[in-house]
């Protein structure tokens, strides 16, 4: 947890950003690693403990009201520190990273306490509105968990944005341990829906108080800043304001609101299939290098391009490639292995949810490209393009209070994927206009083409591959074979092979 890494007092032992750079990517990929092995634990523990109305009623809160609240509560400002603090932070100041900081972490938690008193007294009418009446005391601590959340997030900004992935690391390993074993506890002695919130609370006030700890440890090593330049808080407030309205955009098209339509139009039991759907999907993009290394791919993004942008189109190329690589192989195998994976590694009760995994996994890509397009778009602040992209959320909402009803759960992830998709192109038009940059797209292509070659080969295999041995061989025989057509059929070109090998020590597979 003491990585002091750019903000010792003697300079000498400032570690080079390439060592840094280094060591963040590690302790972000461990990260990662460890927190999608505790939530396929927990996840399991929790089908265990729960019933699938109460399963719904989990993803709701835990996934579409914690999303919300936060985005609502935090008026854009956290963008202010993955935005603007690496570049604070190549300077070295450590006065205008520590007023940012400090501004944003009371701003939160003023709003979070006044968002808390007011579902304290709003919510019976809260849970008639969800479909859940009669949980309205469930929903009072849940909100504790969810101010506490907010305060959590603001402290893994600032961690993230000085690349401080190894004190995060420590940070969320303590508190994926604690959860586990209060969760753990309530599986053995409780089983009840109230014990598990109360759980899920508690480990997150634990992840807090260990989050200012670190912080507090890191304020000494911060007088030895060798830049004092005041910030600019005209420029801040534009910025946050902008990525306020993005954000109430990104709520929009984000699944916590999918969960709102099912839950209020189709019920407990459709919200539970749902949440499970999209649980698997989420570990499917923890499981994802770009979605592992995006706390260190975005502040190094900035970092390297934020004073120069006419540079920045290489780095969207290859970003646009390396987020497609892999997601692109993870998604082909979901489409193809969806009803296995439900019924071998999770709970066959949910089985016929596997059209939804299906469906969002088929639409991956998509949500994935969101970063790339995104950090190019916010590198010029373009926010107010992005603001605009947001609208197809609107026309999602519309399309399920009126699809959902006739069709059902299965037609949601539709609708959700077709609006992101257009959210994409929508963006990548201005992204070729505002910042002159352009995606390979015959590149592209081929990495498509290689996944869907390896997925016919296992959808013909699926019939030898009904077990947990088998869905596990098919990852194998799947990832194989990806790489085989990858380095038959090239999708990066050789500026971009060159530039990524360059990178590892000792390449074991050259792209």
């Amino acid at each position: 947890m003491n990585d002091q890494a750019g903000v010792t007092n003697d300079q000498r032992k400032a570690k080079p950003p390439r060592r840094r750079t280094l060591r963040n990517t590690v302790f972000s990929l461990l990260g990662k690693f460890q927190a999608a092995v505790f939530s396929y634990i927990v996840i399991r523990l929790l089908l265990d403990v729960l019933t699938v109305e109460e399963y719904g009623l989990y993803s709701l809160l835990f996934i579409g009201v914690m999303i919300n609240f936060s985005m609502i509560s935090q008026f854009g400002i956290p963008h202010l520190i993955t935005r603007f603090v690496p570049e604070l932070f190549s300077s070295n100041n450590w006065r205008g990273i520590r007023e940012i900081f400090g501004k944003v972490f009371r701003t939160q938690v003023a709003v979070g306490i006044v968002l808390l008193v007011i579902v304290y007294f709003l919510a019976p009418k809260i849970c008639e509105w969800i479909n859940f009446p009669g949980e309205a005391e469930v929903l009072r601590i849940f909100s504790v968990a969810a101010l506490l959340y907010l305060l959590s997030e603001v402290y893994h900004f600032l961690f993230s944005a000085t690349f401080r992935q190894s004190t995060i690391f420590t940070v969320t390993i303590v508190y994926n341990t604690v959860r586990l074993l209060l969760l753990g506890g309530v599986y053995l002695a409780y089983r009840s829906f109230v014990a598990v919130v109360v759980a899920e609370s508690a480990s997150l006030a634990i992840c807090v108080t260990l989050y200012a700890v670190a912080r507090a440890k890191d304020k000494v090593h911060e007088q030895a800043a060798t830049s004092d330049e005041p910030v600019s808080w005209p420029r801040m407030k534009k910025y946050a304001s902008l990525a306020y309205a993005n954000e109430i955009g990104v709520a929009l098209l984000s699944v916590a609101t999918d969960f709102f339509l099912v839950s209020s139009i189709l019920g407990g039991v459709a919200t539970g299939f749902y949440g499970l759907a999209n649980r698997i999907n989420d570990l499917a993009q923890k499981a994802l290098p770009m979605k592992m290394l995006g706390p260190v791919i975005q502040p190094l993004f900035f970092s390297e391009y934020g004073a120069s942008k006419e540079k920045a189109e290489f780095g969207f190329r290859l970003l646009m490639k390396a987020t497609l690589f892999p997601t692109v192989a993870v998604a082909i195998w979901m489409v193809v292995m969806s009803k296995e994976v439900i019924v071998y590694l999770f709970d066959p009760r949910y089985a016929e949810a596997w059209p939804l995994v299906a469906t969002m996994a088929l639409f991956l890509p998509s949500a994935s490209l969101r970063m790339p397009l995104g950090l190019m778009l916010q590198n010029h602040e373009r926010i107010d393009i992005l603001i605009w992209a947001k609208a197809t959320g609107l026309l999602k909402i519309v399309a399920g209070v009126l699809l959902l009803p006739r069709y059902g759960y299965v037609v949601m992830p539709w609708i959700t994927g077709f609006a992101v998709l257009a959210q994409n192109n929508f963006v990548y038009f201005f992204v070729k206009k505002v910042a002159n940059a352009r995606a390979d797209f015959w590149g592209n292509v081929r990495i498509w083409l290689n996944g869907a070659a390896a997925g016919v080969v296992i959808y013909f295999l699926r019939p030898y591959l009904n077990s947990l041995l088998g869905v596990i061989a098919s990852i194998a025989i799947y990832s194989v074979l990806f790489l085989i057509f990858s380095m038959i059929n090239r999708g990066f070109s050789k500026e971009e092979r060159d530039f990524i090998n360059s990178k590892l020590p000792k390449p074991l597979w050259k792209f």
